[in-house]
């Protein structure tokens, strides 16, 4: 059978047609799949961390086995929160990543693995370090409280000097990863870090790494929400140090 050049032109249009539809409809999404063992509920939700925190994107339905998986719209650059009942992990993904991520359903922010979007899986790396802090935190509250009142003196010195270290610890892990990723929106994270219940870098004694981390954001993002609201917030402070006659 003798086929025209007309219709090897007809289909050549047809599939440069379905290839441009098929990478514009990928041009503001991202696909999160994955699975979760024996989880706590039935679905995961999705929040956008904003400006004005966060607000629910998406329910994700999990089935029998705890499977998953959606396409998610993202109009710029942002964080997201994926939680499972009471726990949530945070992500950072760029459009077009294909994002999997594997987790227990009884420990979901201490056991989950992900891939497939390198920002977020620095944020995992942070995430675990900071777990690692929470515990050492939680050995010494439990040693105090177990301690023998007639040596309290002795151990509470030992408890202060572990905390002091412990903290020093977090601040330079912490910096450390502000350093080495200026521009990423990842270092939003590092910098709300806190510890104890107390903020990490606290902005009413120094706002020398919030405006590092906003140099960079300015470099990348100039125009993205997340290095907007920074740069408000770092306004908002500096006015009010002034009013109060402070450095």
């Amino acid at each position: 059978m003798k086929i025209s050049r007309k219709f090897f032109f007809v289909l050549f249009i047809f599939f440069f047609v379905s290839c441009k539809e098929n990478k514009e409809l990928k041009n503001d999404t991202f696909a999160l799949s994955g699975a979760i063992s024996n989880p706590t509920e039935q679905y995961l939700i999705l929040s956008e961390v904003g400006k004005s925190g966060f607000s629910q994107n998406d329910t994700i339905s999990l089935d029998k086995e705890g499977v998953f998986s959606k396409n998610i719209e993202m109009q710029e650059p942002t964080l997201y929160s994926l939680a499972l009942g009471n726990e949530y992990i945070i992500i950072c993904p760029t459009i077009g990543e294909q994002i999997s991520i594997k987790a227990s359903g009884s420990n979901f922010s201490g056991t989950y693995n992900i891939e497939g979007s390198p920002e977020s899986e620095l944020l995992k790396e942070l995430n675990k370090e900071n777990y690692n802090v929470r515990l050492s935190l939680k050995s010494m509250s439990e040693e105090l409280s177990k301690a023998d009142t007639a040596k309290l003196d002795s151990i509470r010195t030992s408890i202060i000097e572990k905390y002091t270290s412990t903290k020093q610890y977090q601040e330079k892990i912490t910096s450390d990863f502000i350093n080495k990723n200026l521009g990423s929106l990842t270092t939003l994270i590092a910098l709300y870090r806190t510890f104890d219940g107390f903020a990490l870098f606290d902005y009413n004694q120094s706002l020398e790494m919030h405006k590092k981390v906003l140099q960079g954001l300015k470099q990348t993002l100039p125009n993205n929400q997340h290095t907007l609201t920074l740069e408000n917030f770092i306004a908002e402070k500096e006015n009010a140090q002034k009013e109060n006659g402070t450095k």
